[in-house]
């Protein structure tokens, strides 16, 4: 134990404080007991024990937790959850916290409760935050050095995410009981709970104007499927297509779907180069159909309206860079493959196998391209996958064959060579979820290499 590093007690830490206190306590218990039993197994108890004194979170913690709750749905990191989950990033937050916290500087001289207080309290103080925020940014309006420090305290555009985290504080009561009885996880928007949520808009926008929308994009966090969200902006907005819609306050839904559709294009944008990559690109694009799809069959998306117009170039943006990464994946893969050369006589001759790190992109491009195929026809892209994908089928396979063939018809460095080469198109053929034929070679190349 003595020999793990800052990185790896990082790494540990994280996954302790991802457990349940109680589950902590269980496991921390019986590590105690162990090492009453055991002396050698005492350096496992003082580890927890240090993990569990950094999962311990102060009261000053606790209490920003309680304070910023109503914001936990659109919190997340920028980098890689979509816009509608991350209108506030944990950063901001805690220059947030530490503006509230600096009574000179904000003008908020009110106490927070403990972080164990009642919810009505931290309701009311949530208001008072709140209306402190606003009266602050409004201060700030025409005065260059209040806007130039909120823009060194909170980025860029952090009097608008200033202002939302406002918004959502004062209101939090409203919009709490607003989605009461919305699930947390709703799996199928279906017209029952699309009628409730249209009459819960209703009066959320005469009790608090300011906030009806965010019960939306509230409500879309709890969505499974995103696009269904224009169940409810066609009942709140009685139209069927995004005409007028897309010209009233419901036009910030929308516009959050096609931000989302934005993100997850960029996820395929560019080659993968490692395996985690193209997963995370194949979810992109999942994602990105799913999105865009859902959108056109959930609402009348016209292609001269303001949606339509964002939709369509998207799609064939979209479009036009998926077929220039699937074009480009049996570059990819001709230099990964360790194609037997030619020598005296037309007889093969194996080569080393190319560099790790050539192996690693093609396997990353070949897994996006197989990974792609479930989604390609509906991103217009159908023909292009296939194509790409056929070919570097019979790649694989051709260059498989003459290795076999080399295996068996020679020894020493020849074989090993032969058989190392193997070893690169089964990865090869993993990656583009050709596992069958994967086990194939695999076991094509131990029954030679046993011969």
């Amino acid at each position: 134990m003595t020999g793990l590093t800052a990185k790896n007690i990082e790494k540990l830490g994280a996954f302790w404080s991802s457990l349940s206190p109680e589950m902590r306590q269980r496991v921390l218990a019986s590590a105690n007991a162990a090492a009453g039993r055991d002396p050698s197994q005492a350096g496992v108890a003082k580890l927890l024990e240090k993990l569990d004194a950094l999962a311990a979170p102060d009261e000053g913690t606790l209490q920003r937790k309680r304070l910023f709750a109503p914001l936990d749905p659109l919190t997340g990191n920028p980098e890689t959850d979509p816009p509608s989950r991350a209108y506030f990033s944990p950063g901001f937050l805690s220059g947030l916290w530490a503006w509230f916290d600096d009574a000179e500087q904000s003008g908020f001289s009110d106490t927070f409760p403990a972080s164990g207080a009642p919810t009505e309290d931290w309701q009311a103080i949530r208001v008072r935050a709140g209306e402190a925020l606003k009266a602050f940014l409004e201060s700030a309006r025409d005065d260059r050095k209040l806007e130039s420090r909120i823009v060194t305290m909170w980025g860029a555009g952090g009097r608008e995410t200033a202002d939302l985290a406002a918004t959502l504080l004062i209101h939090d009561t409203v919009l709490k009981d607003a989605l009461h009885d919305v699930p947390d996880e709703v799996t199928d928007f279906d017209p029952e709970l699309c009628t409730h949520v249209r009459d819960v808009y209703d009066d959320v926008s005469e009790r608090a104007p300011d906030a009806g929308v965010w019960m939306l994009l509230l409500l879309m966090t709890r969505l499974s499927k995103t696009a269904q969200i224009f169940r409810a902006v066609e009942k709140i907005g009685r139209r069927s297509d995004d005409q007028l819609i897309s010209k009233t306050d419901l036009a910030v839904v929308g516009d959050a779907v096609l931000k989302d559709a934005e993100f997850y294009a960029t996820r395929f944008r560019r080659a993968p180069t490692s395996i985690e990559e193209a997963n995370e690109a194949v979810a992109g694009l999942a994602s990105f159909v799913t999105v865009t799809v859902g959108m056109t069959r959930e609402f009348g998306i016209r292609k001269d309206g303001q949606w339509g117009k964002t939709l369509f170039a998207l799609r064939a943006q979209a479009s036009a860079d998926l077929e220039k990464l699937m074009s480009g994946t049996q570059k990819a893969l001709n230099a990964a493959l360790p194609e037997p050369r030619k020598g005296k006589g037309g007889v093969y001759v194996p080569v080393p196998c190319p560099e790790e790190a050539i192996i690693v992109r093609a396997e990353a491009q070949l897994r996006f391209l197989g990974g792609a195929g479930e989604w390609a026809a509906q991103a217009a892209i159908g023909s292009v996958q296939k194509k790409a994908e056929d070919a570097a089928v019979a790649a694989l396979e051709e260059c498989c064959g003459h290795l076999i063939n080399v295996l068996q018809h020679s020894d020493g460095e020849t074989q090993r060579l032969a058989s190392a080469g193997l070893d690169v198109i089964a990865r090869l053929q993993e990656a583009l979820g050709q596992v069958e034929s994967a086990s194939l070679t695999r076991r094509r190349n131990a029954a030679a290499m046993a011969a």
